[in-house]
């Protein structure tokens, strides 16, 4: 089998003295900085992943490859987010997708935050995350901050103090930036909105969602942006323009997808701006689409129509993984069902569409005899993707609990950069709880311990 780049990331705080490994933990666990950002667990990790800053800087640039390459996929199969919408056999109306938007706009990789299992040391890609429903961007540069500021010093380090990745808010309002269109009077509308799930709904109120956005409405001020912050009930326009007030908006920075806002009527201003191009989201809807799982199988049946570059990419770090569902042909259905049969043991199922882990089963834990049965009877009703297991690295971790109790325990990790025009700036890394069945998913929705990483500037010598 070709292999893919050769990329590989060392968590190395195993490597650092012993001295600043002990007192890290015991700093951050006497400090009151505990950070969430509605982002549920009882733990807290009580220091970041170490990486040297070049390993993580070409970790970001293998993401930014395989979000590229899945555009490509996307793009041998459709030439609109319409077209693609049915490509994908996906019934859903999305509030504000414009379905003419064609996918040869950049705008399309905005901003995702693919996740990575590191197994061996090799990343492996199992989710894009593109879209602009991607949260915790403040609490994760708090907890970052905080970390580097309690780093110990004192303690002998030839390799340099870690410090905080580029800034995923300075990075994000650059984007925000160039989003403006030619002759933007380079006012951007940073909205709260009334939403039955997603962060607003988590948070509880139009005041802590102020609170929360608070830190993108001065980063964007910072980068020249006139910006106004109201709800999504105060705007008004239509295919005309969006106007606030007195002021007309160029560009809406949308931290949501249009299906969760509980305004329809605002949504529908909205939607009729977006849709005469009067007015620009900052993360178009339609980025969501490349977030199907069933891209990454798109993937593996063009490997022949890759470039030699890409097509080593996609098979050195993204997990085979094939599509069962409504619309595929006969024979098809029969060869990957026949290849689950043989392999069961080596899979997981997931739905296309899903997040949070539900709908994930793994085969493993799947009697012979019915699991073939399992991956017919649902992929009747909706798209799944099979997908090979990718058995992560794991790392002691230092944890304290909301009440204050500590323990160490070896979990694995998923580790996630932010991509703001294909450049990574900031990371979000997820844990598992103490306690959990390492095999499962590890998402915040069942209790894992949101983190962030720290760089080294070189590496440390054995």
């Amino acid at each position: 089998m070709e292999r893919g780049p050769d990329v590989t990331l060392c968590e190395l705080w195993p490597r650092l003295p012993a001295g600043a490994r002990s007192e890290l933990p015991r700093r951050a666990a006497e400090a009151d900085w505990w950070v969430l950002d509605a982002l549920p667990s009882r733990w807290e990790a009580l220091r970041p992943l170490v990486f040297p800053a070049v390993d993580y800087q070409r970790f970001g640039e293998l993401a930014a490859g395989v979000l590229r390459c899945a555009l490509l996929a996307c793009r041998r199969r459709a030439g609109t987010a319409g077209e693609l919408c049915r490509a994908l056999d996906d019934h859903r109306e999305p509030l504000l997708l414009d379905p003419a938007q064609p996918l040869s706009d950049p705008a399309l990789l905005r901003m995702a935050r693919p996740d990575a299992l590191v197994a061996g040391g090799r990343p492996w890609f199992v989710e894009l995350n593109a879209g602009p429903n991607i949260y915790g961007v403040p609490g994760l540069e708090r907890r970052g901050a905080a970390f580097a500021q309690d780093w110990p010093d004192g303690h002998d380090r030839p390799d340099g103090v870690p410090a905080e990745p580029p800034s995923t808010l300075r990075a994000r309002a650059v984007a925000l930036a160039a989003a403006v269109p030619d002759g933007g009077r380079r006012r951007v509308l940073v909205p709260t909105w009334r939403a039955t799930s997603g962060i607003a709904a988590k948070l509880g109120g139009a005041g802590a969602l102020r609170r929360y956005l608070r830190p993108a409405v001065e980063a964007a001020e910072a980068v020249g942006l006139e910006v106004t912050v109201a709800d999504l009930s105060e705007v008004r326009g239509g295919a005309d323009g969006l106007w606030v007030g007195g002021d007309r908006v160029d560009v809406v920075f949308n931290q949501f997808v249009g299906s969760v806002v509980a305004d329809r009527a605002a949504l529908g201003v909205l939607r009729e701006a977006v849709r005469a191009l009067s007015v620009r989201l900052f993360v178009p809807e339609a980025a969501c689409l490349l977030g199907a799982k069933q891209v990454l199988a798109w993937m593996h049946e063009d490997l022949d129509l890759y470039a030699p570059a890409d097509r080593a990419l996609v098979l050195g770090h993204v997990p085979w993984t094939a599509w069962l569902g409504p619309g595929q042909s006969a024979e098809r259905r029969r060869h990957v069902l026949a290849r689950a049969a043989r392999e069961r043991a080596a899979l997981v199922v997931k739905p296309s569409r899903g997040h949070g882990g539900t709908g994930f089963v793994a085969g493993a834990q799947v009697a012979d005899g019915d699991w073939v049965e399992l991956l017919a009877r649902r992929s009747r009703e909706e798209t799944l993707v099979l997908q090979r297991r990718v058995v992560p690295d794991t790392t002691w971790m230092h944890f304290r609990s909301l009440d204050g109790a500590r323990t160490t325990a070896r979990v694995p990790f998923v580790l996630s950069p932010f991509l703001l025009d294909g450049t990574a700036a900031g990371a979000y890394v997820r844990h598992a709880s103490p306690g959990t069945d390492v095999g499962a998913p590890v998402n915040t929705g069942a209790g894992a311990v949101s983190n962030t990483v720290l760089l080294l500037p070189a590496r440390p010598r054995r």
